[in-house]
């Protein structure tokens, strides 16, 4: 008589999941126990030496460029409410809840593109008169160029300053992207404690200047929309009043974001590195970024 015996093979065998040990890596996002590249809850993916790669950041870039993730309509109104917040959430891995900062700084800057080409706001403009300065160390060589085109061409100066500042009104709003490697450096200068990567100096300088931006264009509204038109007379230096304006509020802003990007830093030490960018923010405005306003300028006129 035969035994029917049952392969041990076909018996169910029940998983038991092993609870996570101090070694298992978790989500940056939502502390779930990760056992692939991605959180399986959220989604957030975890982050290894090559995604601070230079050419890893350069591909993403690329991508985020040519998509549109309305997650940014939302993180607009955050960069106001809570300066520094994204660029926290960004340092510490929590990125899969919020748009892509490159996607964040493009859509601000054509808000404040929109914006202040209505509201003829023109701090980070530039005639070519000024560029003639001597404070500016290449006024010379500005001069010297300017003087030999219109050797060659037999135009005047008027006419061609016409074109000039005409070419520096549009160019000023685009090419203020600059601002941020010109800003990266002060950041990782001020920071040089946190021993971070260098793309992740250049993506908090871009949320640090996207609020900015922000914060401008909100002031260029406001100023041009409601105030200075109606209340302001012609005899007021509007400039200066513009310029004071800009100092405080960009102080402010810095101020506020560092607070909490870097939770840890003490006040006084957090407000007195706010003023050492608002300074630097200043001198990129005056040297750098002007000279390369000037340069693009000039060989569109030309």
């Amino acid at each position: 008589m035969e035994t029917e015996v049952s392969s041990p093979a076909l018996a169910p065998t029940l998983v038991v999941p092993v609870p996570p040990t101090p070694e298992t890596p978790t989500c940056a996002s939502c502390h779930t126990p990760l056992a692939g590249a991605y959180c399986h809850a959220c989604g957030e993916k975890r982050l290894h030496r090559h995604d601070y790669a230079l050419k890893h950041f350069l591909e993403h870039t690329v991508d985020t460029v040519t998509h549109f993730d309305l997650r940014v309509l939302r993180d607009l109104w955050l960069q106001l409410r809570r300066p520094g917040f994204l660029a926290a959430e960004w340092l510490q891995g929590r990125r899969v809840a919020h748009a892509p900062p490159v996607q964040l700084f493009l859509v601000t800057n054509l808000l404040f593109y929109l914006t202040a080409s209505a509201s003829h706001f023109s701090a980070f403009e530039t005639k070519l008169r000024y560029h003639f300065s001597s404070s500016n160390l290449y006024g010379g060589f500005a001069y010297r160029l300017v003087q030999q085109h219109l050797r060659k061409t037999g135009l005047t100066f008027a006419a061609f300053a016409e074109h000039f500042d005409h070419l520096a009104h549009g160019y000023s709003k685009s090419l203020v992207f600059l601002f941020i490697p010109l800003l990266a450096g002060p950041l990782c200068l001020f920071f040089y404690r946190q021993r971070r990567y260098f793309v992740e100096w250049v993506m908090l300088s871009t949320y640090l200047f996207a609020g900015m931006l922000l914060v401008y264009a909100a002031m260029a509204l406001l100023m041009y929309g409601l105030l200075i038109s109606s209340v302001l007379t012609p005899a007021v230096d509007q400039d200066g009043i513009l310029t004071l304006l800009m100092i405080t509020l960009t102080t402010t802003y810095v101020g506020l974001f560092f607070k909490e990007a870097f939770p840890s830093q003490p006040w006084p030490l957090r407000w007195g590195k706010a003023i050492g960018i608002t300074f630097s923010f200043a001198l990129a405005l005056i040297i750098p970024y002007r000279f390369v306003l000037f340069l693009v300028c000039y060989w569109a006129a030309s």
